[in-house]
């Protein structure tokens, strides 16, 4: 009971992120993927190479296959478009992952954002939006900004 407590209150990774039934992480997976999806949208005009992108990013984060990764993106896109909240996704991120993966699924929401060689106005501020409500620190918001420019040759701005 004590070494549970301290895990909790320690933040052990493997007791108090690893989720506990199928129905969680099948939710955990759907947040995901509309996550990425929505980074997908926001400029209004979703390119192949954000679509490749976002698949590449529930392959890392999740660990799912190419055809999973598929699946589930196809059923994110159509259930983004009656999202009106980011509350449910959120909550259930913030539940599953812990700072450091959440920090990795902001850097995927980046590279999703520059996929197209640019970064509109609305990227930018979905995935900062994004990063404040799953609670990762700005600096990390935009060391995983920085990361992902450096790894795409990107230019600055």
């Amino acid at each position: 009971m004590l070494k549970a407590l301290k895990d909790l209150l320690g933040g052990n990774d493997a007791a108090q992120r690893s989720p506990a039934s199928e129905f969680e992480q099948r939710q955990l997976r759907s947040a995901v993927a509309g996550l990425l999806a929505d980074a997908e949208r926001a400029d209004l005009d979703i390119k192949p190479d954000e679509i490749r992108t976002s698949h590449r990013g529930l392959i890392d984060l999740l660990g799912v296959s190419h055809a999973q990764a598929e699946e589930l993106m196809a059923q994110a896109r159509i259930e983004a478009v009656r999202l009106t909240s980011y509350f449910g996704p959120v909550s259930v991120i913030n539940r599953g992952f812990s700072v450091p993966r959440r920090v990795q699924l902001v850097e995927h929401l980046w590279r999703v954002a520059y996929a197209d060689g640019g970064l509109d106005p609305y990227e930018d501020h979905l995935v900062r939006k994004l990063s404040h409500l799953l609670y990762v620190p700005h600096i990390e918001l935009m060391l995983a900004r920085q990361r992902v420019r450096a790894a795409g040759g990107l230019a600055q701005g």
